[in-house]
């Protein structure tokens, strides 16, 4: 008869007590461990599949950081477009334009955004007051693309003014108003619809590409409604 491996081995023991002898069994285990040839095996296959799988996973982190930066400028357009139509009151939103702080040298760009309630003093129309929201930055390195990317920008009839925010003593700014009927003051002007590009601070200055990572607000400056286009 084989004797059992080490492990599945049991221990009698001997008990005696109130002039009784007891026997009962008692499993002993033995607790297996990892030699260190197989920890460096499996540290060698991990190093393997890290060194494979964050070259591929790069482009998807680059798509998740542009689509961040495009769903909270969509987010901030919303609810501004919302809160007017809610609370009968026009509601301004702002695009503010200044180099990087971080980055001596950099360009002016439009880094910034942010939504304001306009308040008129009923008994005087040049009276003119602002709710501002918090300012809120583009996420880097992601900007607000100019000219023909991002139509909004560009428009004459936008009000132009600057202020103070928390990364500038004093940043300039472009802003459109959307209208308690939801519309926006840009519907006078003769176009079918404005645009805002984000896009890489990077690929301003190069010729457009397939490769080319961007993301296009479109807004209907009839009926302030906002929809997505991106290759």
């Amino acid at each position: 008869m084989k004797p059992l491996p080490l492990e599945h081995q049991s221990l009698v023991i001997l008990h005696f007590k109130n002039n009784k002898l007891t026997m009962f069994r008692k499993n002993q285990f033995r607790i297996k461990g990892f030699t260190l040839i197989e920890v460096l095996v499996v540290l060698s296959i991990i190093a393997v599949i890290v060194a494979f799988t964050i070259p591929a996973m790069a482009p998807a982190l680059k798509g998740s950081k542009l689509r961040q930066s495009a769903d909270q400028l969509e987010a901030l357009l919303a609810g501004a477009h919302q809160r007017a139509i809610t609370e009968n009151r026009p509601v301004e939103v702002r695009f503010f334009r200044f180099e990087d702080p971080e980055s001596p040298g950099s360009l002016p760009m439009y880094r910034a955004v942010q939504a304001a309630q306009v308040i008129t003093n009923p008994q005087d129309h040049n009276d003119v007051k602002y709710e501002e929201e918090e300012v809120q930055m583009i996420p880097q390195p992601f900007v607000l693309a100019e000219k023909s990317y991002s139509t909004i920008v560009e428009s004459e009839a936008l009000r132009e003014d600057a202020t103070k925010i928390p990364r500038r003593e004093l940043a300039e700014f472009v802003a459109f108003e959307f209208r308690p009927d939801g519309s926006t003051n840009l519907a006078t002007v003769d176009e079918a619809h404005w645009t805002l590009t984000v896009m890489r601070e990077s690929d301003l200055n190069q010729e457009m590409t397939p490769a080319t990572e961007f993301i296009t607000l479109v807004l209907d400056p009839f009926n302030g409604r906002i929809r997505r286009l991106q290759p």
